[in-house]
């Protein structure tokens, strides 16, 4: 009889062990999933070169590619997805949701600010107005009247033609003779080069970079006066972000102030420019 309650009593304690094992193995499964990556869906539009392109070996890289990944190097929880899209696709992937974060050396204006959120800066820009050299049109570039009725050429949704466009709709008798084209920049610098157009405004460190490339028979000059302060009210290019999507944004910045304050950004930047163009944060 006594060995009989023995039994009984050891398989009592044996089930009870059994349930708290469970109960634990539960719990961590359920911590598991709790920590479970999460994919985030970047868009670029693989140009223009260095900022993002596509390689010889059909891969996307370029300055904003390497470092989103150098960013999300350090962001363990999620799992980082990047994809080509056509250029305006971009926004409309970003307001459904699609696409969690646009990559393509995106400026801020007020009509994105009102869409999206934005990132602490990534890259600290400048800007030239390039034009034929002898060419006696664009020499002084202090404010936008100096490039009022001369021609020019860009693409859709890049930060020079969007200022540009902004220029015209508040100064509609006194235009810049601007032409749409889905042209790479190569392309439209040899139309500059060429006399297609009269000048090509543009960031510093891409005109550098094709100039070192290409050897065009242009000139650059820096933008200066009232033009650079209303060109350039932010000096900056950013990744964008879709809504409801703050705690990405708050993740993606301290991961961006550690990529920079350890010489990765830098780094980066030397590679593709030979100068960094690293921002800096107080």
């Amino acid at each position: 009889m006594k060995k009989i309650l023995l039994l009984k009593g050891f398989s009592l304690v044996s089930l009870l062990l059994l349930t708290v094992i469970a109960l634990g193995a539960s719990k961590t499964e359920t911590v598991l999933a709790d920590k479970k990556t999460v994919t985030i869906t970047a868009a670029t539009g693989g140009e223009p070169k260095p900022f993002t392109y596509v390689n010889s070996k059909n891969q996307l890289t370029g300055h904003n590619i390497e470092l989103l990944k150098a960013i999300f190097k350090k962001l363990p929880q999620y799992k980082l997805k990047i994809e080509k899209a056509k250029f305006e696709s971009i926004f409309s992937g970003l307001s459904s949701d699609r696409y969690q974060i646009g990559v393509n050396n995106f400026a801020k204006n007020a009509e994105r600010e009102k869409n999206y959120l934005f990132t602490d800066p990534i890259f600290k820009n400048s800007y030239v107005v390039v034009y034929p050299k002898e060419s006696q049109l664009a020499k002084t570039v202090k404010s936008w009247s100096d490039l009022e009725g001369l021609s020019t050429v860009g693409a859709t949704g890049v930060n020079t033609t969007t200022a540009i466009e902004a220029y015209n709709k508040a100064n509609p008798n006194h235009k810049i003779d601007f032409n749409y084209s889905a042209e790479d920049l190569a392309s439209q610098l040899r139309s500059i080069e060429n006399g297609k157009y009269d000048f090509l405004l543009m960031d510093k460190p891409m005109f550098d970079y094709y100039q070192k490339e290409f050897h065009f028979d242009l000139e650059a000059k820096a933008v200066s006066g009232t033009l650079k302060k209303e060109l350039l009210p932010e000096p900056y290019s950013y990744l964008i972000v879709s809504k409801d999507n703050d705690a990405l944004v708050k993740d993606i910045n301290k991961a961006l102030k550690e990529v920079v304050d350890e010489g990765t950004s830098k780094k980066i930047n030397l590679k593709y420019f030979g100068t960094d163009y690293s921002p800096t944060y107080d």
